[in-house]
């Protein structure tokens, strides 16, 4: 058994509703062919206590209430479901219809589902008592028109974050249409939620039966109802509370089994969540060396340094251990000296994050540490302190700039508020936070005025400026660095490189900076720890372990991170472009003023030709790209992709097929985008088989002889997902459980399974480790070579474009400040800023 039945079996919360609602279930269809008593008519004495006879007791009228019970549980179930019914079939298309279309006709929508929401349920349920009758079917109906906007809402809620995912983007891209991009990607995406405002509103509809009943507009008597039961007993509490306490109890049953089973099975659906079949070991393939050879350390030298001096941070013999007992740091032993830089490099997921985070005992729930961490003035071992005691520590003797600013930074506070929280939560008064904070975020070169600001009015560099501002605010003595320029444009990344430098110089402070960055470690740091599955197996001076690495691990981080220039190409025949951009211009409105994204951009790309896009973000790459992959159109000037023609009027061809515009589905049959983030453009819900072959399920994009049948589709996906280097058991398997690198070659996959002649790729490996960048880019190269592709690379990084493309435009501002031959552009550039990536571009140096 597989899939979401095996995992239903071991999930606690859909165990206990789906029992508790089989219960219901079951008692109400008992309840149709047999119950003790006749639940409509009085036989015995009233008001007689649960008993041998009468297991719950009689009501008022002498009616046996376990009787009333069973048969009321029908009344409960089909006013549940009907009123669900109602208010899902009408509400959730209307959601997923407003959250699509948007614009004029998604704003008439919710407006409507408002005007509705504001009309008292009760006051609809009287309305349509008196019209058509009070009753069962009129409550229901009541109930279902009544739950429509909520439905709504959370449906359009729910798509508006599906349509604008990448994955979404990349069905667009891949010729699908509205229709199916709704039923494949958005419903089941939004499903989770549906079924939880389904356990939810059923929950609702049977406690508002039950107030209707209670106020006689639900089922009329004598059909009995655990409603108008409660309603009965009212005048009766205190004298026979069974007559209360069984119908409350039946209610409370029915809510919370229909609420468990509405959890469990949004849990159940959801295969991230999936708990039986276990993760796939990412591991990417071909590897150098065999695993279980690389986790042996090889002998290291000693640390320099007085061993009677303590360290400023001094770990040994780190051991971080799930509670399942999987090892996930093991035997750990690093030191920092007093104003000494440290690199602890290695791959995603060998260690180097939760290393800091046990430092600081930030460690996750779930795993635990042992071991010795020491902190130079600290007496005893930090792992043995509290988290009170830890809180005092952290942030004055140690501190952590994180990996990705956005989401350290309070969204909600204002940065210069943040920064003196950093100061006044260690005893610094207010006035004088306040007044250090605003002298801080200057030091690290923020703009006067940046303290009144919120971080999402910042850009990346000056929100991790103001990260590093936060972490150095009470001087510590030592300072973690968690990949703080992962995502950094590379001048911006410098300039942050250049200031944590000189602010921890100038504070002696021990610096700790963990990256998968060769040539940032080369550039900042005296010693390099390696770190491999949780073990150390190298460490020394970086200039001696770089130039004489000893481990495979550490000369295979090596050879990848030395991206060789690519050779010149051989001359090619002038032919007509297959890309061409001419004037193109693209503006968006914001806040009453004007963005201007591109600003008369004109480009030609051969067919054939390997062509990069380079600039830092914001100078309008993602943008143009877009606008030639079909996704946008311009504001001025046209773009020619394939015979295709995009400009502001809209698409022109000489065929008129395709995504509801002429002509746009022959250029995305012809072009192909591998997105910059290999998680966000796979749908989390299908599986890997599903994804590659989505493509070939618009005919348009079908070759003639191509795989046009289910059977040739499959073929065609294990062709395709060989072709990257991804095993065939690959297709029953889901995004989660690859590696970045294994995630990147399944959008690759999916992009050439239909054979197109261009293939754009948006930053594919800015997000990767240097081994896994390396394996991609070789892998784009080797595959526009043998499927004849013109290939379209954007990336802010000049050495990567200088590796894979024999042509280059240079992107700055919307405008295009120089192109040409690749070599020639990197080792002769003529503007200043083309100057500034190339020397930004960090390199080994040892």
């Amino acid at each position: 058994m597989t899939g979401p039945a095996r995992r239903a079996r071991v999930h606690p919360q859909l165990a206990i509703g789906a029992v508790l609602v089989g219960l219901v279930v079951v008692t109400a269809l008992v309840s149709l062919v047999w119950t003790p008593y006749d639940p409509e008519h009085a036989g015995a004495e009233r008001l007689l206590p649960p008993g041998a006879e009468h297991w719950l007791g009689t009501d008022r009228f002498g009616r046996d209430v376990l009787s009333q019970v069973m048969a009321g549980a029908q009344v409960t179930l089909l006013v549940g479901l009907v009123a669900v019914g109602i208010a899902a079939v009408v509400g959730v298309p209307l959601g997923v219809l407003a959250g699509m279309r948007g614009g004029r006709l998604g704003a008439l929508l919710m407006r409507g589902s408002d005007i509705l929401l504001a009309f008292p349920g009760l006051l609809l349920a009287i309305v349509l008592g008196a019209v058509y009758g009070a009753g069962t079917v009129t409550a229901m109906v009541a109930l279902g028109i009544g739950s429509i906007p909520a439905f709504a809402r959370v449906a359009r809620g729910g798509t508006l974050q599906v349509v604008r995912s990448d994955y979404v983007l990349a069905a667009r891209a891949a010729n699908r249409g509205e229709l199916a991009i709704a039923a494949r990607h958005v419903l089941p995406n939004i499903g989770g939620m549906v079924m939880v405002q389904c356990s939810v509103n059923f929950a609702t509809a049977v406690l508002a039966e039950a107030g209707l009943s209670f106020l006689g507009l639900g089922t009329p008597p004598p059909t009995p109802s655990w409603g108008r039961m409660l309603q009965e007993s009212q005048q009766f509490l205190g004298v026979a509370d069974h007559l209360a306490i069984v119908p409350g109890v039946a209610i409370a049953v029915a809510v919370l089994g229909f609420n468990l089973l509405g959890d469990g099975l949004r849990d159940v659906f959801d295969p991230r969540l999936s708990a039986v079949a276990p993760q796939a070991r990412a591991v990417e393939p071909n590897p150098v060396v065999e695993p279980d050879t690389l986790v042996e350390p090889v002998e290291t030298p000693q640390p320099p340094g007085d061993p009677q001096q303590p360290a400023a941070l001094d770990i040994h013999d780190l051991t971080v251990r799930t509670n399942s007992g999987r090892p996930l740091l093991s035997h750990v032993s690093l030191r920092v000296g007093p104003g000494e830089r440290v690199g602890l490099i290695g791959e995603s997921g060998s260690g180097k994050t939760m290393t800091a985070l046990a430092a600081l005992g930030l460690l996750p729930d779930g795993v635990a540490a042992t071991g010795q961490v020491r902190l130079a003035g600290v007496p005893g071992n930090l792992l043995d302190r509290g988290e009170q005691a830890m809180a005092r520590l952290r942030g004055e003797a140690l501190s952590m700039v994180f990996q990705e600013p956005m989401t350290a930074l309070n969204p909600l506070m204002r940065v210069g508020r943040q920064v003196a929280e950093a100061m006044t939560l260690h005893g610094t008064t207010s006035r004088t936070a306040t007044r250090r904070a605003a002298e801080l975020l200057a030091e690290v070169g923020l703009p006067g005025g940046a303290a009144r600001r919120y971080p999402h009015e910042l850009s990346g560099g000056q929100r991790q400026r103001v990260g590093l501002a936060m972490a150095l605010a009470n001087d510590p003595a030592v300072l973690v660095a968690d990949e703080p320029t992962t995502a950094l444009d590379v001048t911006v990344q410098r300039q942050v490189l250049d200031l944590m430098v000189r602010l921890v110089e100038d504070r002696g402070a021990g610096l700790l900076f963990i990256t998968h960055d060769l040539a940032v470690v080369s550039q900042v740091c005296e010693r390099v720890v390696v770190l491999l599955e949780g073990v150390v197996v190298e460490e020394g001076p970086v200039a001696e372990v770089f130039a004489h690495p000893r481990h495979e691990y550490t000369k295979r981080l090596l050879a990848a991170s030395a991206l060789e220039p690519r050779l010149p190409a051989a001359p090619r025949e002038t032919r007509e472009p297959l890309i061409r951009v001419a004037d193109v211009t693209r503006t968006y409105p914001s806040r009453g003023e004007v963005v201007h994204a591109l600003r008369g951009v004109s480009l030609e790309v051969q067919e054939g030709q390997r062509f990069g896009i380079v600039g830092e973000s914001g100078s309008g790459k993602s943008t143009l790209l877009r606008i030639v992959a079909g996704l946008d159109r311009p504001t001025s000037g046209h773009v020619t992709s394939a015979g295709v023609r995009i400009g502001a009027d809209g698409v022109s061809t000489g065929s008129t097929s395709g995504a509801g515009a002429p002509g746009l589905g022959d250029l995305r049959a012809a072009l192909q985008v591998v997105f910059q983030d290999p998680y966000s453009s796979l749908d989390p819900r299908m599986t890997v088989g599903d994804i590659v072959a989505e493509p070939l399920l618009n005919p348009a994009n079908v070759r003639a002889g191509g795989p046009r049948t289910a059977l040739a589709r499959r073929d065609a996906v294990r062709e395709m997902l060989d072709a990257v280097g991804l095993p065939l058991d690959a297709t029953e398997r889901y995004p989660h459980q690859f590696s970045g690198g294994q995630r990147q070659r399944i959008a690759i996959a999916r992009a050439l399974v239909c054979r197109p002649r261009i293939l754009v790729a948006d930053e594919p490996v800015s997000a990767l480790d240097v081994s896994v960048r390396r394996q991609v880019l070789d892998l784009l190269a080797r595959l526009a070579d043998e499927h004849a592709l013109t290939l379209l690379l954007v990336s802010h990084d000049l050495g990567v474009v200088r590796h894979v493309c024999d042509h280059v435009a240079v992107m700055r501002d919307g405008l295009i400040v120089e192109q040409g031959p690749t070599d020639q552009v990197y080792d002769t550039p003529h503007h200043e800023y083309t100057r500034r990536l190339r020397d930004a571009t960090p390199l080994l140096l040892f």
